[in-house]
């Protein structure tokens, strides 16, 4: 793992515990490879509006990677690197979708969220159609608790071939939100993260990444280094090479401090 230049790790369910927090062990690594010119990035489905505080309170690059590989962003100076926005059209087709199946729904744009959802303790803005939405929007959330409902609604998905589901429920539970994460079809993390090596001049190869779900595949794929973290997929861990603890034990940090350990020795 020398030979690492730039780490790049999905954030739920590899860096965050099953309460969704980041433990504070993360800060020091990021602080650490940082000082010696390694770069950590996050590469989530979230949008840059919820990740950005995050990447600020633990110390990480200032690129970020979010919405499923939709954009690319320096939040640092907000220069866009890179961003696949869904065509007007198609979020139409989307706004068709929802109420035909009475989805609730999440929008990312570059600074706001939007969503249809009537809960003030939601931190995105209301809004009853995505048409309605005045900022160009790279990822459109869709929810329901109903399982048939989500199955209906991946049908009518599928039949739009420039729109795919870049990542779903992971574990379907009684009584749980389920969610598909919908992008524009050339959409993936791993085409980011070989957009952000091009720009920073990094040989993907010397890339690691770090994942646990199915949006993370194309990612791995792409890289050098391809690490999982125990409670991932079984999927993902066919693609890696590097297997490490459990999100709940911090394997993110355990990883990534064997490699600091490597490069300072």
């Amino acid at each position: 793992m020398k030979s690492v230049k730039i780490v790049f790790t999905d954030l739920d369910c590899t860096l965050t515990n099953s309460e969704g927090k980041i433990d504070i062990k993360n800060q020091k690594i990021f602080e650490n490879l940082a000082n010696i010119g390694i770069p950590v990035v996050i590469s989530t489905g979230r949008s840059i509006p919820y990740t950005v505080p995050l990447c600020k309170q633990f110390s990480t690059s200032n690129y970020l990677i979010a919405s499923n590989g939709a954009e690319v962003f320096n939040f640092l100076n907000k220069n866009i690197i890179y961003r696949s926005v869904i065509s007007k059209e198609n979020l139409d087709f989307l706004d068709s979708l929802i109420e035909k199946h009475n989805l609730l729904f999440f929008a990312n744009g570059i600074e706001k969220r939007y969503t249809n959802k009537t809960d003030k303790n939601i931190a995105a803005i209301f809004s009853n159609y995505l048409k309605d939405i005045n900022e160009e929007i790279s990822q459109v959330v869709i929810e329901s608790l109903d399982v048939n409902v989500m199955i209906e609604a991946k049908k009518d998905l599928m039949e739009n071939k420039e729109l795919k589901i870049a990542n779903k429920t992971k574990n379907v539970v009684e009584g749980k939100m389920l969610f598909y994460d919908i992008v524009n079809s050339d959409t993936s993390k791993g085409k980011a993260v070989e957009i952000l090596c091009n720009y920073l001049k990094i040989d993907p190869k010397r890339a690691m990444a770090i994942g646990d779900s199915i949006n993370d595949i194309e990612m791995l794929d792409l890289v050098g280094y391809k690490a999982a973290v125990e409670n991932a997929s079984d999927e993902v861990k066919k693609v890696a090479n590097i297997i490490t603890l459990s999100n709940e034990q911090n394997g993110v940090a355990t990883l990534l401090n064997e490699l600091y350990n490597q490069k300072t020795q």
